[in-house]
């Protein structure tokens, strides 16, 4: 059924007061359910029943390590000590920089450490580490042959580093610049994080699987998977380690559920603090009537595509409609007859995630009297070289 039909809403037959709220061929007894289940009750949610995840123990803890004695971090500039006899000009000097590790978490410690030909106590220069990501100076020492301090990072990033043996000047490049070493990056690296739900629409009382998946094991980072009923607030599920995190949800009358995983600290708060990585929103419906709904698209194009929306049953005879959203929660169609939906349309280079409901007439998002969702799809624009 294409864009044709999106006008259709205000020429549906006035049959629809009195048509049957379930599919057809469903038992008298599933009917008489549907009809003690009104639209308005579809929104309340019933108590909810659960298997959360085990939480894991023995996550690593962040411990800051320190700076090279003396040493001044930021834009801080250490004295110079007294009593050092300045030694003959150096007439060529050398500073090389170390990153250890230069991959690792968001919030765990890199040590960088810069180390000069030449002790710069008893000389006019300083030995110095520049972050020329951030523009600013990390850490400055006045004596020695090495300097290190630790960097970190709270979410996920690439910084650069410099060091340098010059005057304890302000801006970069610093005046009376003796020695530069190369860049060193440090790479505080996230993973990607899905959340998937299967199957999406289930009787009342019945259970659906939530799953979160990591594209790498988390159990070496400060961070976990934890999976939140957005409806509710309410979190479902925490795991420690692996790359997946799995929860059992059940209500007890007829509702549409939002659910969302996180990569974050460990916390029940909703939203959890330290957020590193946000999945998609997955749509879970309970209902009795017997409604499912599939979309399909494909998983690449070099221009539009066509998406379908497709119907367990044909939605004319009933008040429901083919609705089919994007992840921003824009309509982008709806369908009044038929089991089908269909639409032109264009993704986006970075993926565009689009999910079908069958429900009332509505650009809410879920929509309202959901009694049925799909699964979520991504479809990416390709790029011709």
């Amino acid at each position: 059924m294409g864009f044709t039909h999106v006008l259709l809403h205000g020429h549906r037959r006035a049959g629809l007061a009195v048509a049957a709220l379930a599919l057809p061929g469903l038992l008298m007894a599933s009917a008489a359910s549907a009809t003690a289940s009104p639209v308005a009750a579809t929104a309340v949610a019933g108590t909810a029943r659960m298997t959360a995840a085990t939480t894991q123990a023995g996550k690593p803890t962040t411990v800051q390590p320190s700076s090279s004695p003396g040493a001044r971090t930021g834009a801080a500039i250490p004295a110079k000590p007294r009593g050092l006899r300045e030694n003959a000009p150096v007439s060529t000097w050398t500073v090389t920089l170390t990153a250890n590790p230069n991959l690792l978490w968001p919030t765990q410690y890199s040590t960088l450490t810069a180390t000069a030909s030449t002790d710069v106590g008893p000389t006019p220069y300083y030995l110095r580490i520049y972050d020329r990501t951030a523009g600013d100076y990390v850490v400055t020492c006045a004596t020695g042959t090495t300097c290190s301090t630790p960097v970190t990072q709270p979410g996920q990033s690439t910084h650069y580093y410099v060091a340098v043996v010059s005057y304890a000047s302000t801006g970069y490049p610093p005046s009376g610049e003796q020695a530069v070493s190369g860049d060193v990056g440090v790479v505080w690296h996230g993973v990607n994080l899905t959340l998937a739900a299967s199957p999406t629409t289930v009787p009342v009382g019945a259970a659906s699987t939530l799953t979160a998946t990591t594209s790498q094991n988390i159990g070496l980072s400060p961070f976990w998977i934890e999976i939140f009923d957005v409806t509710t607030g309410t979190n479902v599920a925490l795991c420690g380690s692996g790359t997946t995190c799995r929860a059992t949800v059940s209500q007890g009358a007829a509702t549409t559920q939002e659910y969302i995983a996180y990569l974050s600290d460990n916390s029940t708060v909703y939203p959890p603090p330290g957020v590193q990585e946000t999945s998609l929103l997955s749509f879970i419906t309970w209902s009795n009537l017997g409604w499912g709904v599939s979309l399909s698209a494909p998983a690449g194009t070099f221009g539009s595509e066509t998406v379908t929306a497709t119907a367990n049953g044909e939605v004319g005879p009933s008040p429901y409609y083919i609705e089919i959203f994007n992840e921003t929660g824009t309509r982008l169609a709806t369908c009044g007859f038929g089991s089908t939906c269909s639409m032109p349309f264009t993704p986006s280079h970075g993926g565009s995630k689009l999910i079908a409901f069958i429900s009332g007439y509505s650009t809410a998002f879920p929509p309202s009297g959901t009694v049925a969702a799909s699964n979520v799809i991504t479809s990416y624009l390709r790029i011709i070289r």
